[in-house]
């Protein structure tokens, strides 16, 4: 109803009573609220310190979820106090409670994560989620930028028009994952699994040394500087993809189609797989094949 200051007065004297009678999963309970409270307000300081002693309790009481609860109030309190290194540290502690969770418990890690109050499509960002089991998720639109998703195994996974600029995936499986408009500016995919659709992808400046994108559909997606060698790209669409100076040295181009692709100052040295006409045609077209 708006009335934040009776809210306050209410939550404080049932703290009053839930202490008095030693109700600690009472107290944890009405510190969230009242923390709640002050967040809306806007008076931080307050705030964190009702999820700090919130989360003490919590560690005190092995309760996991209300720990992860605890734990991201606090993350968003560091952002709103723009105290960025705490929030990082706090979004650290609770991927890490999770992950521990998960393992100790072998449950379903992105199931697990919402119970412990993590929304995937935005409190992933930056995580460590290296080796995890996402197979078949639902991440679409999701924020995982700077994530560390490496080894991770993406199978099937759904991660169209996700943010993962500047993530870590080298070494991930992502055979047949949604990776449709897609943001991986920047990301590392070396020896990843690509064998997926990336229509429109923006593969900008991206590391896919070594990567697996053997009959990978990559229509219009953009991949200017990115770095290709030594890449599997055999049997795979590139058409209409834009190249423009990529390295594609040594990378496997049998059968590859790049009709209407850029590749303007694109490096193919040493690569796979093109027929004396082709390369003709593609060094017509501004590609490099030489290192003169």
């Amino acid at each position: 109803m708006g009335e934040e200051l009776k809210a306050i007065a209410y939550q404080k004297e049932r703290l009053t009573i839930v202490r008095e009678i030693q109700d600690r999963q009472s107290e944890m309970q009405t510190l969230l609220n009242l923390g709640a409270v002050y967040y809306s307000l806007e008076e931080y300081s307050q705030a964190k310190e009702c999820f700090q002693e919130c989360r003490a309790i919590a560690l005190q009481l092995q309760d996991s979820r209300t720990e992860g609860l605890a734990l991201k109030n606090l993350r968003l309190v560091s952002d709103a106090l723009l105290d960025s290194q705490a929030a990082n540290d706090y979004q650290q502690q609770h991927s890490s409670l999770v992950r521990k969770l998960w393992q100790a418990e072998a449950l379903d890690f992105l199931a697990h994560a919402k119970m412990l109050g993590i929304n995937p499509s935005e409190d992933f960002a930056k995580a460590d989620l290296s080796g995890i089991n996402l197979r078949s998720a639902d991440l679409s639109n999701a924020d995982l930028n700077h994530t560390n998703l490496s080894d991770a195994d993406l199978t099937f996974a759904d991660l169209s028009r996700a943010n993962l600029e500047s993530a870590n995936l080298a070494g991930a499986c992502l055979c047949n994952a949604n990776l449709r408009d897609a943001d991986l500016r920047g990301a590392n995919l070396s020896r990843a699994d690509l064998r997926t659709k990336m229509p429109r992808a923006n593969l900008s400046g991206a590391n896919l040394e070594s990567a697996n994108l053997y009959s990978a559909y990559l229509p219009n997606a953009k991949l200017v500087a990115a770095d290709l060698s030594g890449a599997t790209l055999s049997d795979a669409d590139l058409s209409g993809a834009n190249l423009s100076r990529a390295n594609l040295q040594n990378a496997d181009l049998k059968r590859t189609n790049l009709s209407g692709a850029n590749v303007e100052n694109a490096r193919l040295i040493g690569a796979l797989g093109l027929s004396e006409a082709m390369k003709l045609e593609l060094k017509q077209r501004g590609a490099i094949f030489d290192d003169s």
